[in-house]
């Protein structure tokens, strides 16, 4: 969406150049362990447009940009202590998308399931105890999103909650970040753009489903897709009851530092 909206909803280059070269994930190559890579590579020894494709994955995502002469987009999932201190006073825009913890613990348990750059084998109740802990990537949850939080009024920042980004009515987002990008766009171009982004169209869009690491054994086939239902609210089928009312207790203690609420989702 935010690329669209920033290069005039050109879908030509979109459906052309991988979601992956266009808004580069800043830091996954520090998941590519060497051993990891030479599993791939030795799983695709026969294939050379393959292995010329794994011998890039472990490149370093600032000397991509750096090489970079277009616009720059930049995907990251790093809190603002560990970015540029003055990232929002250089003119850089920043959207950050927060989301509740029960959801965003269960997609992280299944993206750490299927990318055998990460390897975890172990259920969610115990991947749970980890999130809770911070003993997983960019955790601990809670001091991510203050710092999120704590700059959302800056001008340069705009913070979006991911429960609304997956909403039937699309339309309040799109002009939220249109307006944030600078841009305008017709209703006409804004459904079309709704759309586009509806989540059956998005898994079968090859720009972004990351197909391609399935092909390359990256991603694991036996577990669900990296796009996945798109919907809030589905950590309601990985927690029992007791998990639910410790996650709870957890959740409300935390919230009493600061004052971000949730959207409500049923």
């Amino acid at each position: 969406m935010v690329w669209l909206l920033a290069n005039d909803l050109d879908y030509e280059k979109a459906a052309e150049v991988p979601l992956a070269m266009r808004f580069p994930f800043f830091e996954f190559s520090s998941f590519v362990h060497s051993e990891t890579k030479a599993t791939f590579l030795k799983e695709n020894q026969f294939d050379a447009d393959k292995c010329k494709i794994i011998q890039n994955i472990d490149y370093p995502g600032w000397k991509y940009l750096h090489e970079m002469t277009e616009r720059r987009f930049i995907k990251t999932h790093l809190p603002f202590s560990l970015l540029p201190p003055k990232l929002l006073e250089t003119g850089c825009k920043v959207i950050y998308v927060a989301r509740n913890p029960k959801d965003v613990a269960v997609s992280f348990y299944h993206l750490n399931r299927a990318y055998r750059t990460q390897g975890y084998i172990g259920d969610f109740t115990q991947f749970w105890k980890y999130f809770q802990k911070g003993l997983v990537a960019w955790s601990p949850y809670w001091e991510h999103i203050k710092e999120g939080w704590n700059r959302r009024h800056e001008k340069n920042c705009l913070f979006l909650f991911y429960e609304d980004m997956n909403k039937v009515d699309l339309k309040p987002v799109i002009e939220k970040i249109s307006n944030f990008l600078g841009k305008q766009y017709s209703d006409q171009e804004i459904c079309l753009l709704e759309d586009h982004l509806r989540i059956d169209n998005f898994k079968n869009n090859k720009s972004v489903n990351n197909d391609d690491h399935k092909e390359l054994g990256i991603l694991l086939s036996t577990e669900e897709n990296f796009v996945r239902k798109g919907k809030s609210g589905g950590w309601k089928s990985y927690f029992d009851d007791d998990l639910n009312t410790e996650a709870d207790i957890w959740i409300q203690e935390n919230l009493k530092s600061f004052d971000i609420q949730f959207p409500i989702t049923k």
